[in-house]
């Protein structure tokens, strides 16, 4: 299995060569830090805006828009070859990278779109509310409905290559949404669900912690996953949507969170899922299977209860 390793001076110089040089300099600073993990804090946001003429909204488009190459680069795509980056500003003022990932071997529907991914990238850092998304491609109808379960989409601003920007709602008329099915919340600011797991391995109490604050409002199926490598903690929390098919597992979570942050899905040493024996829909098998084609890891399943 591919993974995203760090950028060479090279290939980061090339995403960028399309900027001023002291932008340049300014950016190749911040995403050569070893901490970086594909999102620039609210400060950073602002040092990059001056280089531009303002602070205002065009510019923080601009901004935006000028990433998506850099964001670009973390896609793997060994089966289309179709690399997508998306890059969201956070109602916070913060900016994320997200990337498509594909799965050779494995059905398409193990696919990880780019706006998946940094919707996901976004909720992991705390963030509740995107106001911007730029993505280098029109995105599909998979992902515009994957979209319109977050909190406040209708007035995201969205970014398509060169086009003028456009409001989410126009680029989903006659949206179906939670409130047809009568759910009032919303994913990244959904309340926590109350449960609890009588095991006292840390691992599978931080898959109990993404188990917790999951969102699966249309099955009450939580479900968390925990992955540990030599280098870090990845967390992955189901994301269910309305129309079921657009849903996000939890391992797609953490996976997504461990490549963001230029980790090897090879150096996946232990994986613990938790989620309740009870639920209408289990994340078990399919995460093994996925899981059983990019490690040699076995996936630990762990039942937790209400509380």
């Amino acid at each position: 299995m591919a993974h995203f390793t760090k950028l060479s001076s090279e290939q980061l110089t090339h995403c960028i060569a399309h900027l001023s040089t002291p932008l340049q300099q300014q950016l190749k600073s911040m995403v050569c830090s070893v901490d970086f993990n594909a999102c620039f804090t609210s400060d950073q946001v602002q040092a990059l805006l001056a280089h531009y003429s303002s602070s205002d909204k065009a510019n923080k488009q601009q901004l935006c828009r000028d990433l998506i190459p850099l964001a670009q680069s973390y896609s793997l795509a060994p089966i289309s070859s179709f690399y997508v980056g998306a890059v969201a500003m956070g109602e916070s003022g913060r900016i994320y990278f997200g990337a498509n990932m594909e799965f050779k071997g494995l059905t398409l529907a193990q696919t990880v779109h780019a706006e998946q991914s940094v919707i996901t990238n976004a909720w992991r850092n705390q963030e509740t509310k995107l106001v911007m998304l730029a993505v280098s491609a029109p995105p599909c109808g998979h992902c515009r409905q994957f979209i319109n379960e977050l909190n406040g989409a209708c007035d995201i601003d969205v970014l398509i290559t060169k086009q003028p920007s456009t409001r989410f709602a126009d680029i989903l008329p006659m949206a179906f949404g939670p409130s047809d099915l009568g759910i009032s919340d919303r994913l990244m600011v959904s309340p926590d669900n109350q449960l609890t797991l009588e095991s006292d391995s840390a691992l599978a109490q931080q898959a109990l912690s993404a188990a917790t604050s999951s969102y699966s409002p249309f099955s009450q199926s939580p479900s968390g996953i925990a992955l540990q490598t030599s280098n870090g903690l990845y967390l992955g929390r189901y994301a269910e949507n309305c129309a079921y098919n657009p849903s996000l597992s939890p391992l797609q979570g953490a996976l997504i969170s461990l490549h963001l942050s230029g980790d090897s899905i090879d150096d996946i040493s232990s994986a613990v899922l938790v989620e309740r024996k009870e639920s209408k829909v289990s994340q078990e098998k399919t995460s093994k299977q996925l899981l059983r084609l990019i490690s040699d890891v076995t996936l630990e399943t762990l039942h937790c209860s209400v509380k």
